[in-house]
């Protein structure tokens, strides 16, 4: 008899344990798991991040969402499934890069750049984003020897009323017959005309609070396109979306500084331009004409 007490009474604190340990485990909620501590850093109010999801530094990505109805970077004359056709190119360089006549492109000798349009918008709306953008395509051109003249926006503005006026656009709704089949240029002035429009130029991005920060790096998206003056003919197009990346080998390129908008847009626009570069090596017989 004493024996069964003696058991009994060594079991029973055993019994005692597990009768508290296991329902506190079972029905409490447990401290600390990977919501609350993903939660802790978080403000209340606002949503966690996922976890294994990796850690977005907005702060090196200034307004480069992909929201829903963003306005894309579509100039008034090229038709939407030239750009279509542009947005399925695999992205090299941050840039969708296609020509769509070949034969005419490898023969253009005068291109005239026209101010590209601007269609950023708030809270990141920037005035001077498609004048920027367009006189870096034009320094660039104009710094290639494969062209005997390139002419600035500046003495293309004749050009804007009848690009505006072409099919597609929403001031040519009641353009004529005539309008739609006007060469863009008179005579023999160009042999082609670049045309675009900029959707994103900054360097803010909003926080998680939803306040306008600045931004260490700068971020783009913007389009160029090449078109026949005569037929208004898309010869050539590309797509720069981007911002500057960090790391050794892209920061070794500006010499380990970020750059602004202007400069970020001005070492963008030579990724965006490399086919007319190309032009160099493969017709150096054009490389003493004049600018």
């Amino acid at each position: 008899m004493l024996k069964v007490i003696g058991i009994q009474m060594r079991i029973l604190p055993i019994l005692v344990c597990l009768g508290v340990v296991f329902p506190i485990t079972v029905l409490a909620v447990p401290f600390q798991d990977e919501f609350d501590r993903n939660q802790a850093g978080n403000r209340p109010g606002v949503f966690p991040k996922w976890q294994g999801t990796p850690p977005v530094n907005q702060d090196l990505q200034p307004n480069l969402t992909n929201e829903i109805n963003e306005p894309h970077p579509l100039p008034s004359h090229v038709n939407r499934d030239i750009y279509t056709q542009l947005l399925r190119v695999e992205p090299v360089d941050q840039v969708q890069s296609k020509v769509f006549n070949s034969g005419r492109f490898d023969r253009l000798q005068r291109i005239g750049v026209l101010g590209f349009e601007n269609k950023t918008f708030a809270p990141f709306e920037d005035r001077s984003a498609g004048d920027v953008v367009s006189r870096q395509a034009y320094q660039e051109l104009k710094s290639n020897k494969s062209y005997s003249s390139i002419i600035p926006p500046q003495l293309m503005e004749d050009v804007r009323l009848k690009i505006v006026k072409s099919p597609g656009s929403v001031v040519g709704q009641n353009f004529s017959k005539s309008e739609e089949t006007a060469p863009l240029v008179s005579g023999d002035r160009v042999d082609a005309v670049m045309i675009g429009a900029v959707s994103k130029y900054t360097d803010r991005y909003v926080d998680r609070y939803g306040k306008i920060q600045k931004s260490i790096a700068s971020g783009l998206e913007f389009t160029a396109f090449l078109v026949d003056p005569r037929t208004r003919e898309v010869i050539w197009g590309a797509r720069f979306v981007g911002r500057q990346r960090p790391g050794v080998q892209n920061l070794g390129q500006h010499k380990g500084r970020w750059l602004s908008k202007e400069d970020f847009t001005r070492s963008a626009m030579k990724f965006v331009l490399k086919e007319f570069r190309n032009r160099v090596d493969e017709q150096p017989h054009n490389e003493n004409l004049g600018q």
